[in-house]
């Protein structure tokens, strides 16, 4: 389970709904509130502090308070930084603190980031080693009629998990590590196959062993269905995602290639960058 987790803290609206969604991971022990300020030039007051850290503290505490988890401590982090990446200072945080997932908004507060993903989640999802939740706030213009901003869905409520088998299984992980998922469908998509029969062939193989995966969840008590496709993987995700309306997307950065350094133009990456949805990528 996860229980200590490091939230980089913007200011910006995904970082805020970021904090909210805490409030829906069970069995939390720790809490860091990160700010990272990338200052090159920083400017000292009379008493010798950088005025904008002790701002950027006073602001922290402000969103602490906000949270309201009175059973889990909570602590306030700002990392003065003058060169390297941002993405680099929240990975050596997660070390230091022994993070074991960084919940993070998917997007920034810069005008160019809005358009993809953020620099920094991209940095973390590419090069990151720690388990990492990217969520995305909302557009209040998008909401249906009635439906209230301030009400979060529920994150595990129902999940999709994407698998192409490579060990370890994503099914087992999901088990560890968020054993309280109301739902699951389990999806494995067939990319591969000179001919018909060969990817018919696979479709069965995949067939029964995600019939073993829905099995063991049942056993856990958690309603599961599985899912075949043939085709393109993200594609197939992305689609997968919108017509079941899942809640949460849960993938393995580490498959059958080896990419757990670089995500670069992979599955992961791919629908990371397309989906709406909460992502929740599993590294350890």
């Amino acid at each position: 389970m996860f229980r200590d987790i490091l939230v980089p803290y913007d200011f910006s609206e995904d970082s805020r709904y970021a904090v909210r969604c805490l409030r829906q991971i069970p069995g939390i022990r720790q809490i860091v509130l990160l700010h990272v300020l990338y200052n090159k030039h920083p400017s000292k007051g009379p008493d010798g502090f950088d005025p904008q850290v002790d701002y950027a503290r006073l602001r922290l505490e402000e969103v602490k308070k906000d949270l309201e988890l009175e059973t889990v401590p909570i602590r306030t982090l700002v990392e003065d930084i003058r060169g390297g990446t941002i993405a680099d200072a929240i990975k050596e945080v997660a070390a230091r603190e022994g993070s074991s997932l960084i919940v993070m908004g998917r997007r920034g507060r810069s005008v160019i980031e809005a358009l993809l993903l953020g620099s920094v989640a991209s940095d973390m999802l590419h090069y990151g080693t720690t388990d990492l939740l990217l969520v995305h706030a909302p557009d209040p213009g998008g909401l249906a009629s009635g439906e209230r901003a301030d009400i979060l869905p529920e994150l595990f409520s129902n999940v999709l998990i994407a698998t192409d088998f490579s060990e370890p299984e994503v099914g087992g992980l999901c088990l560890h590590k968020i054993p309280w998922i109301q739902k699951a469908t389990f999806v494995h998509v067939v990319t591969t196959g000179d001919s018909h029969e060969e990817v018919q062939a696979s479709v069965d193989d995949a067939q029964k062993r995600l019939e073993a995966m829905r099995d063991a969840f049942v056993r856990h008590q958690i309603p599961a269905e599985i899912r075949v496709r043939a085709g393109s993987a993200e594609e197939a995700i992305l689609s997968l995602a919108e017509s079941e309306d899942v809640s949460l997307i849960v993938m393995k950065a580490t498959g059958q290639r080896g990419i757990l350094t670089s995500l670069l133009g992979s599955k992961v990456s791919y629908v990371a960058r397309r989906t709406q949805r909460p992502i929740l990528v599993l590294k350890q």
